[in-house]
């Protein structure tokens, strides 16, 4: 099982003057932790911003906790997070050093059993409460659920030696116990989730798979292309060696011969 950490130690940037707001800067606090934190990370897209937080506030109950992390937006996001501000537990405006640092940042601020991670351009489509609470009855760390991919096809998370060349668990799908996340390694930019998903592995996580489909992403960000596909590769790397990253290196470029056969 993956260790238990004191959130305090995250990797977080030094900021200065944040904006902050939120329930729970304005009530009692609860009295009883939530069943899931769910962590919203955004930069200069507020018009995405809307109808995720939509999506997300359609779906609360009074087991969700929902933390906003902007990175000192300046085109209205935080506008509407002040205008939200009494539906949301939390949240802040600050600068920050890139998406996983303001992951960071929001795991900090959280304070669910698990940790859900959902960002501009993603919609909520359902917490899976019960499946949630038998995850922690039965000590499970990682609970990974399917995600629909675009409004067209479906990501069925799956487990063992593939996690070793690729990230077969969907960061949108993936709810992570707390107390056991690790944290995002800030050297890496673009794909720090699988570089924790892999630790996590390593750590001996008791990972729970399942078919419900809770979340839909497009795959329009800068981790659907292969400009940082060294990045995956030095992953695999540093965490499995180098015999593995022989073997991811020749099954990607078997994937793009057959994916360039399929569109002929």
């Amino acid at each position: 099982m993956a260790r238990d950490i004191d959130s305090s130690n995250l990797s977080v940037s030094p900021t200065r003057g944040p904006l902050l707001g939120g329930r729970r800067l304005l009530g009692p606090p609860r009295t009883q932790p939530p069943l899931v934190s769910i962590v919203v990370v955004v930069f200069r897209a507020y018009k995405k911003l809307c109808p995720l937080l939509e999506s997300i506030l359609q779906n609360k109950t009074d087991e969700t906790e929902v933390v906003v992390i902007d990175g000192a937006s300046n085109d209205g996001t935080v506008d509407i997070l002040q205008r939200l501000g009494p539906e949301l537990d939390f949240w802040s405006s600050e600068p920050d050093e890139g998406i996983y640092d303001a992951m960071n940042k929001g795991i900090k601020a959280s304070t669910g059993h698990f940790i859900l991670h959902l960002n501009s351009g993603d919609r909520l489509i359902e917490i899976p409460s019960s499946r949630l609470r038998q995850c922690i009855a039965n000590r499970t760390t990682v609970a990974c659920f399917s995600v629909l991919m675009d409004g067209t096809y479906i990501f069925r998370p799956k487990n063992g030696f593939i996690m070793k060349l690729d990230n077969a668990w969907h960061h949108q799908g993936t709810f992570y116990q707390r107390r056991s996340h690790p944290g995002y390694d800030l050297r890496y930019r673009v794909f720090s989730d699988f570089d924790l998903n892999q630790r996590l592995m390593l750590n001996g996580a008791r990972v729970g798979l399942f078919d419900d489909i809770v979340a839909e992403h497009h795959t329009d960000g800068v981790s659907s292309t292969n400009i940082h596909r060294h990045e995956v590769y030095q992953i695999i790397r540093s965490n499995f060696g180098l015999p593995y990253l022989f073997l991811a290196c020749i099954r990607f470029s078997l994937n793009s011969v057959r994916r360039h056969f399929k569109a002929l």
